[in-house]
């Protein structure tokens, strides 16, 4: 472990070398100053763990010094030295962020105990700011329409609650996302949040996956196993479409949540567990209690914070900060030109339903950089990755192959590219179409095609 530096500012140059030489006989480097002036110099051109700072300086107030400090290294601990009539000051200065305070005198023991309590807290700060950096760099949300500004008005609601979350939406739209955001934002933070996909378990593991097991539990149970609760215990347990629970592991998680204890399989034992449980589904969990497939208790235990995250087509004004995200993050991590959209693809992207929602478009902007290293995407470009086989919606109802379903598909992907061309000028598009403006209109809305148009 590299040696810590610890900062000693003291008026008094006898303290300062008193300081200087205990810490230094305890492994630790030093330096010092005696003016507020020169803290803040010194502070600013080296790298400290900790700083011991008299509270009553000749040329500044120790508390605004620490103050200063902190917002240049937040989470560095400071501990203030103080005389006895300005300890009430000192437990103020702790509210504010600083650490702790010693009075005058104290001892070397106490000095000693103080300060590698402070060092440890300083570590773990250090730690839970990188984590907290890596998860949302990992994990950025991005939208400013009025629809995603409630999600996130939601989450800042209640990512400081210790309730159950169910997190509804269709595929594609990012509730794992809110998930960690959530996460991110809570007191749990510190720890890794656990994720479980229900349905990529068989049913036959996942009360194992869940619970834990005993050794000999069942048969291939050659060790014993901690489930996710287990490894969740501290922090958050995210379980991604949870409707495919059997109705044996719903019942076992109900009892889990109102107990907070579990039992892993093959064991008698209880243990008691302190883990957040958020869940999400894609599916209609209300109709699934109707149908007896997901249990009503279990609903209503989760359904205390319903979050719903809005389909794509909801909100459509965030389209092209989405493209504009997952092209620079693309490129940036490949190392690759950065491409422009020309305006009649950027409003043929805004203008399209994305039934696969924002990890469609996620996926369509890394086919269109891997195919397309140019400097101008254009309508084409788009048009060809959207009318692929592999971006057509995966439903197979019968009335998609209708003639009516073909004929109305048509009309509607070649009026959208007409309204490309004009850049959404419904005049100029009905005069190429050969149709009255209100005619077009009537039809637009009678096709669904929405988005932001010129009607001149």
């Amino acid at each position: 472990m590299p040696q810590q530096t610890i900062f000693v500012v003291d008026d008094d140059p006898s303290v300062n070398r008193i300081l200087t030489k205990i810490l230094s006989s305890e492994g630790y480097s030093v330096l010092a100053a005696t003016t507020g002036k020169e803290a803040l110099e010194v502070f600013s051109e080296n790298e400290f763990d900790l700083v011991l700072m008299d509270m009553l300086l000749p040329d500044a107030d120790g508390i605004e010094l620490a103050q200063q400090m902190l917002a240049t290294k937040a989470g560095i601990p400071i501990i203030l030295i103080t005389a006895h009539g300005n300890v009430p000051k000192a437990v103020e200065a702790i509210k504010l962020g600083l650490y702790d305070f010693l009075e005058k005198p104290f001892d070397r023991e106490r000095l000693m105990i103080t300060i590698k309590n402070a060092l440890s807290w300083g570590e773990a700060q250090l730690q839970l700011q990188h984590y907290r950096h890596n998860s949302l760099a990992d994990y950025k949300m991005v939208g400013q329409s009025t629809a995603m500004k409630k999600v996130y008005a939601m989450i800042e609601k209640i990512a400081l609650l210790e309730t159950p979350v169910l997190i509804l939406g269709e595929n594609g739209v990012g509730k794992e996302l809110v998930a960690q955001a959530i996460h991110n934002k809570s007191p749990r933070a510190k720890k890794q949040m656990v994720k479980i996909n229900c349905p990529a378990i068989p049913d036959t593991l996942l009360e194992s996956e869940l619970f834990g097991h005993t050794r000999g539990a069942f048969t291939g149970a050659h060790t014993a196993h901690n489930g996710r609760l287990l490894m969740a215990a501290g922090s958050t347990l995210f379980l991604d479409e949870i409707g495919d629970l059997s109705l044996d592991a719903q019942a076992k998680l109900l009892r889990f949540l109102d107990s907070g204890e579990i039992q892993r399989v093959g064991s008698t034992e209880t243990i008691r567990v302190d883990v957040r449980i958020i869940a999400a589904t894609n599916q209609d969990l209300l109709q699934m209690v109707h149908d007896r497939t997901f249990r009503q208790d279990l609903y209503y235990r989760l359904e205390v914070f319903p979050l719903t995250v809005p389909p794509l087509r909801r909100h459509r004004e965030d389209i092209s900060l989405l493209l504009e995200h997952f092209i620079s993050e693309y490129t940036a991590k490949k190392g690759t030109l950065k491409p422009s959209l020309s305006p009649t693809a950027l409003h043929y992207l805004t203008s399209y339903d994305w039934p696969g929602n924002i990890r469609q478009l996620q996926h369509l902007v890394e086919r269109m950089l891997i195919l397309f290293n140019q400097e101008i995407i254009d309508l084409e470009h788009v048009r060809f990755l959207l009318t692929a086989p592999e971006e057509q919606p995966s439903t197979a109802e019968s009335e998609n192959k209708t003639l009516s379903s073909a004929r109305r598909n048509f009309e509607k992907e070649h009026i959208l590219s007409v309204l490309a061309e004009t850049n959404g000028n419904v005049t100029k598009a009905a005069r190429i179409l050969g149709v009255d403006r209100a005619n077009l209109y009537r039809k637009m809305e009678g096709l669904g095609i929405k988005g932001k148009v010129m009607l001149i």
